[in-house]
């Protein structure tokens, strides 16, 4: 596995990720960010072969993107079509399952965290993940954004 950057789409597996979505229409997209959450969440923070973290990012990345206050983030801009991958508006329960995917696959003190090398490149992942919770917390307590 490859990765290039600190972003959500930044490694082979979050393109690969991307990949199998852009070829599924949008009920299957919803499908599989879906059952991408349900692994993480069910895994209870344990990395397994099921899911990745980043997967987990990528799906979230995704959800994020086709909230209004998610389309502008600087990660959408390679990958434009993505703001059309589900249908609006983004159901609070699944904003809420992607923040709990989040939470278990990078938990403060998790080994994703030791595994960056470079410290700016570490905060700046903290930043992306902090970019999607703070897009997707809203949508998640019920509220239009």
């Amino acid at each position: 596995m490859g990765t290039w950057g600190s972003g959500p789409f930044d490694s082979d597996t979050a393109e690969d990720f991307l990949d199998e979505m852009e070829e599924q229409p949008a009920p299957r997209r919803l499908e599989v960010v879906e059952r991408t959450f349900r692994a993480a969440i069910e895994a209870g923070g344990s990395s397994t072969s099921s899911v990745l973290p980043e997967e987990i990012m990528a799906a979230s990345a995704v959800v994020t993107a086709n909230v209004p206050a998610g389309r502008s983030l600087p990660w959408n801009e390679e990958y434009p079509s993505i703001t059309e991958w589900l249908t609006k508006p983004i159901a609070p329960l699944l904003a809420s399952s992607a923040i709990q995917a989040l939470e278990l696959t990078f938990p403060a003190d998790g080994w994703f965290w030791r595994s960056w090398v470079d410290a700016g490149e570490r905060e700046e992942a903290q930043a992306a993940i902090d970019s999607l919770r703070a897009v997707l917390r809203p949508v998640s307590e019920g509220e239009s954004r």
